[in-house]
This record gives C-alpha cells, sequence and structure tokens, in this order.
C-alpha cells in the first residue's frame, strides 16, 4: 500500500532552525528555517562567523551556552532560553561531536496562526499514521540530504536518557552511538536500502549507546519516503529497545551451551566406568587363563607324554588328554563370549574417546 505523507521535513512542520558550526564559530550548515529566522540564506551565512554574520539576531545568551558546551565539551544538553525580541522562550539542544557543534532550537510557545497551525495537525495525524506501522519507542525522521534526524516526541528521552525531545540531532552523532562493532554493518545497510529506488521499508538490529555511556540492543524499522524524481529523500521510523530480548536469547544460547557440556560430561564419566570395567574384566581374564586353563594344558600335555612312552595305558592316557582338551575349548567359549561387547556402547564410546582427553 502506498502511503501518502507530508513534502515538508518534520524541521520544517516543527519550525526548527538548526545550524552547525566548527571551533572557531565557523557556520558549516544553515537549514531552511535558519534561513526564515535570521533573513540570510545558507549561502550568505556558510563559511562565516556566526556571531559576525548573525550576531545582531541570535541573543548574546546563547554565547554562553554554546561556548560551555565546546570549552567542557558537553556531548548534548537541554536549556530554555528567552529571546525578548522575538517574545518567545525557545528549547535550544546542542549536541557537541569531535571538532562542531551542531545547535536546534524552536519556541514553546503556540504563537502560530490557526491556520498553519491545523495544518501542522494534519500532517502530524499523517506522520503518526505512518509510525503506527512501525511500532515505535523512540520516533525519528531522518533527512538524507541535511544528514540530520529529527527526534519526535521525547522517545529517545525516555529510553536511552538523552535530553532531545522534538528536535534536530546531526547524522554524526547518531552515528556517534552505534557500536563499532555494528556501524559499518549498518551504515551499509541503510546506503543499500535508499539507494535500491524501490524499498519501502528498511529495518535492522544493532547495538544503540545510551546518555550513560552504556550500550543496549535496539531494533529499528522505517518507511522509506521519496521525492517526484523517484530519490529517496527521507527517512521516518522508530527505535524500539530489545535489550530485555536478547539478553534472554543470549542467556538461552549460555544455558544451552553449560548444559551440553554437562551432558557430555555425564557422558564421558559413564563412558570411564565402562571402559574400566572393561579393563578389569581383561585382567580377570588374563588371571584366569594362566591360573586354570595353563593347568588344564600343562595336564593334557602330560597325558600325552605318557601314551608315548606306556603302551599299557596309552589308551587311558589318551582319553584324559581329550576330555581335558575339551574342558579347554569350552572354558575358551565360555571366556570368548564375556569379551562381547555389547552393540552401541563400547564401540562409540572407544571412538570418542580421543575427544574427552582434553576435558
Amino acid at each position: 500500500m502506498e502511503i501518502s505523507c507530508p513534502d515538508r521535513p518534520m524541521e520544517e512542520i516543527m519550525n526548527t532552525v538548526f545550524f552547525i558550526v566548527d571551533r572557531r564559530w565557523m557556520v558549516i550548515h544553515w537549514n531552511t528555517v535558519a534561513e526564515n529566522l535570521s533573513a540570510r540564506k545558507a549561502k550568505d551565512v556558510i563559511g562565516l562567523n556566526l556571531w559576525e554574520a548573525c550576531g545582531m539576531t541570535i541573543p548574546e545568551k546563547f554565547y554562553s551556552v554554546y561556548h560551555e558546551a565546546f570549552l567542557r565539551e558537553i556531548p548534548k544538553q537541554n536549556v530554555v532560553l528567552h529571546w525578548a525580541e522575538m517574545g518567545n522562550w525557545l528549547d535550544v539542544v546542542s549536541c557537541q561531536s569531535d571538532d562542531t557543534l551542531s545547535v536546534s532550537f524552536r519556541s514553546n510557545l503556540r504563537t502560530t496562526p490557526p491556520t498553519d497551525l491545523r495544518d501542522r495537525h494534519i500532517v502530524l495525524n499523517e506522520i503518526y499514521r505512518f509510525v503506527t506501522e512501525v511500532t515505535a519507542d523512540c520516533l525519528w525522521e531522518w533527512n538524507i540530504s541535511a544528514r540530520e534526524f529529527f527526534w519526535l516526541d521525547g522517545g529517545h528521552h525516555r529510553a536511552f536518557g538523552y535530553p532531545i525531545i522534538n528536535a534536530i540531532v546531526p547524522q554524526q552523532f547518531w552515528e556517534s552511538c552505534i557500536h563499532p562493532e555494528d556501524k559499518s554493518r549498518i551504515l551499509a545497510g541503510l546506503e543499500s536500502a535508499i539507494s535500491i529506488g524501490g524499498a519501502t521499508i528498511w529495518e535492522d538490529e544493532y547495538r544503540f549507546k545510551r546518555a550513560d555511556d552504556t550500550y543496549c540492543y535496539v531494533r529499528d524499522r522505517a518507511h522509506i519516503i521519496y521525492d517526484k524524481g523517484h530519490t529517496a529523500s527521507r527517512m521516518i521510523g522508530a527505535t524500539h529497545d530489545i535489550t530485555a530480548r536478547r539478553q534472554a536469547e543470549i542467556q538461552l544460547l549460555e544455558s544451552e551451551r553449560i548444559l551440553g557440556q554437562e551432558r557430555l560430561l555425564k557422558q564421558k564419566e559413564f563412558t570411564e566406568a565402562v571402559l574400566a570395567a572393561q579393563e578389569r574384566e581383561r585382567a580377570d581374564i588374563g588371571k584366569e587363563l594362566h591360573d586354570n586353563l595353563n593347568q588344564i594344558l600343562g595336564a593334557t600335555k602330560m597325558y600325552i607324554e605318557l601314551a608315548k612312552t606306556d603302551a599299557k595305558r596309552r589308551e587311558i592316557c589318551l582319553n584324559k588328554s581329550s576330555a581335558l582338551l575339551v574342558t579347554v575349548i569350552e572354558e575358551i567359549r565360555r571366556i570368548s563370549k564375556t569379551l562381547t561387547i555389547p552393540e552401541g556402547t563400547f564401540p562409540a564410546c572407544a571412538a570418542n574417546r580421543g575427544q574427552w582427553k582434553g576435558m
């Protein structure tokens, strides 16, 4: 089913300013809302010092917030500042990553004209209908060309501790939260999904860093949105914390591994007991052969020797020799039966004996 969606990204719908500067306060990125607010186009601002280019537009109080973020290398913060000229209180979110500072802010007062408000409500309802299909703990929109994420509804604050609610974070910051062992796989999968051209859904699982620097397992699922030129322009999706499920799976695998080792150990003990019993039985048979059969064979030889020299008693000696030989044959048959190994017991044990030597 083809799902309709708003033509404008969430940052414009929510009227959110977003820009990026380096440590020299040179502007690297300047979004459309920033253009409208400052009346300065991105091409006229990018490459210039923020305070020289827009010092008259942005309140001085903002400088202390941004400067502190750079000096203390605060990775993320959420503060509320008053912009007297606009008569508004602004929710300001800054993300420090490497040598850049990303800043977004929007008014938390409802001064929007009613007509525009109705338009926003219609769009937001459409967005929420969109994300109900992907089930969400943390909702987000990715502006692919601008390399920005709009984190919606405070889900990332509730689930992961980031004090970012309805604000923009740079793609670089999101990538830095992916576990190093998963990062290449996830980014390659995303690139493949948006390059195919016909894919409508992207989903994957990976480890995501919380605000306290611990990692959790998450599952991302999102709709891919295409522009009129059939190029992937945005993705709207949700991040779901699946740590409990993955930990249960890991514990199950560990339990199976331990159970398998215990089963193998018990089988080893049983086999060793069988082998020991066989060794004792062989020792007993060897003793019996030496003590009993050797004596009978010795008597048999004596009677045969007498038969050679004593013609009168030859027949008696040969009969006794024959009887003793019958006894020996029967005894050997009895011993042979005791040496027969029950099928399916000893051979299998013996075959695996070398495997257990290292245990």
